[in-house]
């Protein structure tokens, strides 16, 4: 994959960034130490993800990992400089890629994995909408065995997707699952061939491109509300969206496609 500059920001080459259509593809491209996170790999990955929700045209995003692997964790030997030094403390306008602090993506991001998918790197993919997997991945948040726990969002994403139960089967104990397993319990959310994992990653978030744009927007809010402060919580901020979405051109446009029985064309307004 060919790297596209989307427009001026820290450039780094342990991070690639290519424009398909309405698709913005996010590459760890550190494969020779199995996409092991860096400090300059987090501020990359920071920036893509602002260039990203800035930029109208783009309308979802596939974050996936170059080479063997999709990522097996955060490089052990920067951890302790990184968090002590801020590395991880995000500011009003600044994009955690973990989403837990500053800005967060308006827009959704599907996680293509392969290979292994530990630790940070399973944590940036929880931060996401769902995980696509390739047949073989192996899963891990094994943390605890390493001195520290998952502080990347994944002691509390795991229970929004598996379960308390299930998410403490491996929180606590560091055990690894494979990608049936992973499906099985809700941890990911479709596994595919492993040559097949990048065409099916880029077919979803096509999908996703082409349905309205404020709608897509709308409905990650509601359901990251629901998510985070519970389904009244997310109740009292529909009345408001909706009185929004519903006089908009793609609104109009929903309703054209539907009669003549065609895919509708959306614009974002």
């Amino acid at each position: 994959m060919s790297e596209t500059t989307i427009e001026a920001g820290v450039q780094s080459s342990t991070v690639k960034t290519e424009v398909r259509g309405n698709v913005l593809l996010i590459g760890l491209n550190r494969p020779n130490k199995k996409n092991a996170l860096t400090g300059e790999m987090f501020e990359a990955l920071a920036e893509a993800y602002k260039r990203y929700d800035s930029d109208d045209s783009l309308r979802c995003a596939v974050l996936y990992g170059e080479g063997g692997v999709y990522c097996a964790g955060a490089d052990l030997t920067q951890l302790k400089e990184l968090v002590e030094g801020g590395g991880l403390v995000y500011g009003e306008g600044e994009y955690d890629p973990f989403g837990l602090e500053g800005a967060r993506l308006s827009k959704p991001l599907i996680a293509a994995v392969h290979g292994m998918c530990f630790a940070g790197g399973l944590e940036l993919a929880l931060a996401g909408e769902f995980i696509v997997a390739a047949e073989g991945t192996l899963f891990g948040q094994p943390e605890v065995l390493r001195g520290v726990f998952a502080f990347g969002g994944g002691a509390a994403r795991w229970a929004e997707s598996v379960g308390y139960a299930n998410a403490q089967r491996y929180l606590l104990t560091g055990h690894h699952l494979d990608a049936k397993e992973a499906y099985r319990i809700g941890l990911v959310q479709e596994v595919v061939p492993a040559e097949k994992l990048f065409d099916r990653a880029l077919q979803l978030a096509d999908e996703i491109a082409a349905a309205a744009p404020m709608g897509v927007r709308h409905s990650l809010t509601v359901s990251r509300r629901a998510a985070e402060a519970g389904a009244r919580a997310a109740f009292d901020i529909v009345p408001q969206l909706r009185a929004e979405v519903v006089g908009t051109s793609d609104a109009a446009e929903g309703v054209a496609s539907f009669k003549e029985r065609r895919a509708g064309v959306y614009t974002g307004r």
